[in-house]
């Protein structure tokens, strides 16, 4: 599960995930949950469009929008059915499921993905307060993106220090690629820790 708050670089940070995955021969299924359109409900598409370079030529992932319908959690009422389907075809090596811009109370991801990616940035300041005591406490790794910005030591040290539990760090400028291999490492890993 990829989630967090708007504007954190999700859909550029799966996108990025997925050239990872392909590099070592992983076949990747992708649901990425978008916000609904007011007029006719459907989803908006943005998250596959902002992939869409990723995609082109690949014919070892499928991407999939689901419309969240005003459902609650960042993630569509149809999100759990679709990934058990993916799940049960054995076509895909990885699931990725990549919420909408999640808040303090969206946590539904939680209770679907074996691991949860909460993704952020540096200098959010007292936006991290506000979604610390719900999104931050179902992570199972914590993602700085954009590292390339100010901030990111302390940022890291911040949910080091409040989380008050033993979870995994990255930071990744995913616009460049960077840290996303070593992101895919730690996801693979705490996977196989699973097994």
């Amino acid at each position: 599960g990829i989630t967090g708050p708007p504007g954190a670089g999700k859909s550029t940070l799966t996108g990025r995930l997925i050239e990872s995955y392909g590099a070592i021969g992983a076949r990747v299924a992708v649901l990425a949950i978008d916000p609904s359109s007011p007029i006719s409900g459907g989803a908006v598409l943005g998250d596959r469009l902002r992939m869409e370079t990723y995609l082109m030529g690949r014919d070892d992932v499928f991407v999939r929008s689901l419309a969240s319908r005003g459902a609650h959690g960042a993630i569509a009422s149809a999100t759990r059915n679709v990934a058990r389907l993916l799940e049960l075809s054995e076509s895909f090596d990885v699931i990725l499921i990549e919420t909408v811009g999640a808040g303090q109370t969206e946590v539904a991801i939680a209770e679907l993905a074996d691991t949860v990616a909460v993704v952020t940035v540096p200098g959010l300041g007292d936006a991290v307060q506000a979604i610390k005591a719900g999104l931050m406490e179902i992570a199972d790794l914590i993602v700085v993106n954009q590292a390339d910005r100010p901030g990111v030591s302390e940022t890291l040290r911040h949910f080091r220090l409040t989380l008050g539990r033993d979870v995994e760090t990255s930071a990744t400028v995913a616009t460049e690629g960077k840290g996303v291999d070593e992101l895919r490492e730690k996801l693979d890993k705490r996977w196989a820790g699973l097994g």
